[in-house]
């Protein structure tokens, strides 16, 4: 559409303001605090002067300002070490749009800030492409070409069905966009990459464990990971998501070992062996480890990881982005050998704790055999008072003294880390394993969600014949936590968004909303090379993904031009008789003029080509009968085979 050199109206400077207002309002998700409130005074100055009809200001106010925002981006960059992220770049555009919008009075200005708003829509999946999203800049979108129209047609106003002519053309392009969006070829790598911002996404478990560090993310509603399992549900004490090992203690952390993490091996392909299926969806995590459930056997081909001794899997860098992988798990895996060196590492411990010690050497003399001293340890913490807390009280300089004779409230952690002291120094290979436990079964989406509040440490003890044996003593503790979840035993400690917390119907319409959210993911902003693939296997399709969709693109322009056969209806009889007698003299050097009338038209040929003189009176009269006269069936085909006649002997007479 070609701008038209006219002045705004009130009413369009509003259309503008609101939209951009719409534009901009999202962007409050990733922008800086400051950043934020700037783009909002700047627009509550424009509203302000439309609101009161006040003049635009002017040019040096104008330039002013601008300096002023540079000004205030300049520190920002500085503030952050000299880089330039996409957020604040995103918001110098939206700034400098806005400033635009200030000096608008022309159509053409209008134009400008419409199609700047356009681009300000597409900034706003730099980060994040939640469904939501989608959603809002459709509707956005629409709403913006709703006021192009009218900006440049007024008159459509009253004229169209604006919306149902909006709605018609979505119908139109939609086929053409599940087409490229489905068959364009998937590259394996992306040719280039937007500059990195500050990391985003919750960090979740870590790489080390202390008193606290576990029980301060049961608080996060936020989600680590989404699960579909081949099969029927698990029962919840099946759900252990491993993610790390922890080997070395110093009397307050437990951190993992740095020379078995550096014996990385290429992490094993699914084969055929008996297990389960799981494909798992993990969030940003800015983190190196993936999650398996249990004891991990094997990753997808297409993930770049690699597996420690342990069964820990590390991809090469952070988990910066939201990823989908495959995982072959199994519950009971075959028994390991241990090694002189592991042993050394699973019973070395830190001097202190002397109450504890002499718990476990009793144990020790008391049973010959291992098992019977890990079942020892757990009877203990479900014989004494010993509690489960998400607010344990704080413990003295002898850690597990402190917390196993003294204090017995805790979580997870104390409960994983006292168990694995005391089986070390009662002479059983111990460590500490961490991750998630648990997890909501979505029934509408046939998957699990599993939160940061789902956190959970455990300890894995080796046992001769049997290998590496899961041994969990927060279940000897509050077995409702490990059968039923965390909300069966926090009780009134759970945050208001936890499931217990919620009515019925709150929750179907959350599993609903999860189950969307779920899909748009997993068939939307995860579908790549290896999915185009698959899909086109199950397709049968044998060619490939460029072939297949020049076919698909060149049957949709073949659809395209049905409508337009449809329209084109058969052609008059009578005007293509007439149309062949005008072609006909115009081969004679006697073209009819544009608005030239027949008669008109028929005395000037007759008096060009006078051989031909009657018979071109003939046809012209008959043609004027025909087309202005209401004449009966039979006299209308009568006139008609006169007319053919006639513009034969035409063509006879002007051939002699």
């Amino acid at each position: 559409m070609k701008p038209v050199a006219r002045p705004l109206q009130h009413d369009d400077h509003g259309l503008l303001l609101g939209q951009l207002a719409l534009v901009l309002a999202p962007q409050a998700r990733t922008l800086p605090v400051a950043v934020s409130l700037l783009l909002v005074l700047l627009l509550g100055w424009r509203w302000l002067l439309w609101r009161r009809r006040a003049p635009l200001p002017s040019r040096w106010m104008l330039g002013i300002t601008a300096v002023m925002v540079l000004l205030v981006a300049s520190a920002l960059v500085w503030q952050d070490g000299g880089g330039m992220g996409r957020e604040l770049a995103v918001a110098l555009l939206g700034a400098f749009v806005i400033l635009k919008l200030l000096e608008c009075r022309a159509l053409s200005d209008a134009t400008l800030v419409t199609q700047l708003s356009f681009y300000l829509l597409l900034t706003l999946y730099l980060s994040d492409q939640p469904f939501w999203l989608a959603l809002y800049s459709l509707a956005i979108g629409a709403w913006v070409l709703r006021n192009w129209l009218l900006l440049h047609h007024p008159e459509a106003r009253s004229r169209l069905a604006i919306w149902p002519l909006l709605g018609r053309m979505a119908l139109l392009g939609l086929p053409w966009a599940l087409a490229l969006f489905v068959l364009f070829p998937r590259l394996e790598h992306p040719l280039w990459q937007l500059p990195q911002s500050a990391p985003r996404g919750t960090t979740g478990i870590s790489d080390t464990m202390r008193p606290g560090s576990v029980g301060q993310l049961i608080r996060s509603p936020e989600v680590a990971l989404r699960a579909e399992v081949a099969g029927p549900p698990l029962p919840s004490a099946a759900l252990y998501w491993r993610a790390l090992v922890l080997w070395e203690y110093d009397g307050t952390t437990w951190h993992p070992s740095r020379q078995r993490r550096q014996q990385l091996a290429p992490a094993p392909a699914a084969g055929n062996t008996e297990g389960i299926d799981i494909s798992i969806t993990l969030e940003p995590s800015q983190q190196r480890w993936l999650f398996a459930l249990d004891r991990g056997q094997a990753l997808s081909a297409g993930v770049d990881a690699a597996a420690t001794p342990d069964g820990e899997f590390m991809v090469r860098g952070p988990v910066d982005q939201r990823i989908r992988y495959r995982t072959h798990s199994t519950l009971s895996p075959a028994p390991e050998a241990l090694t002189a060196a592991t042993r050394r590492l699973a019973l070395s411990l830190p001097d202190g704790n002397p109450r504890a010690r002499a718990l476990a050497a009793q144990w020790a003399d008391r049973h010959a055999d291992p098992a019977a001293r890990v079942q020892a340890a757990l009877r203990l913490f479900a014989a004494a008072p010993f509690a489960y807390t998400l607010s344990p009280p704080p413990l003295g300089s002898e850690q597990v003294d402190s917390f196993l004779l003294d204090t017995r409230r805790g979580f997870c952690e104390h409960y994983a880390s006292s168990f694995v002291f005391l089986m070390r120094a009662a002479g059983v290979p111990a460590r500490v394993v961490t991750g998630y436990q648990g997890g909501e079964y979505n029934p509408i989406g046939n998957h699990y969600v599993v939160r940061q509040s789902d956190a959970h440490a455990w300890a894995e003890v080796w046992l001769d014949g049997r290998g590496w044996v899961r041994v969990d003593p927060t279940g000897a503790v509050a077995p409702s936590r490990i059968e039923q979840g965390l909300d069966a035993v926090v009780g009134s400690e759970a945050a208001d968004w936890r499931p217990s917390q919620q009515p019925a119907w709150l929750k179907d319409l959350r599993w609903a909303y999860e189950g969307v959210v779920y899909t748009w993911q997993r068939w939307v902003l995860q579908y790549d090379h290896a999915q185009q693939q698959r899909l086109l296997l199950a397709l049968g399709a044998g060619v490939g993904a460029g072939q297949l969709l020049a076919g698909v693109l060149g049957a949709l322009c073949l659809l395209a031009l049905v409508p337009l056969w449809r329209r084109r209806g058969p052609a008059d009889p009578v005007d293509a008789a007439y149309a062949r007698f005008c072609a006909l003299l115009a081969r004679h050097g006697c073209e009819r003029a544009q608005a030239e009338g027949p008669q008109d038209f028929a005395a000037r040929a007759s008096a060009r080509l006078p051989r031909a003189a009657d018979a071109i009176a003939a046809v012209s009269a008959a043609y004027v009968g025909l087309r202005y006269s209401n004449l009966p069936a039979a006299r209308h085909a009568q006139a008609l085979a006169a007319m053919r006649a006639g513009i034969r002997q035409i063509a006879a007479a002007l051939r002699h």
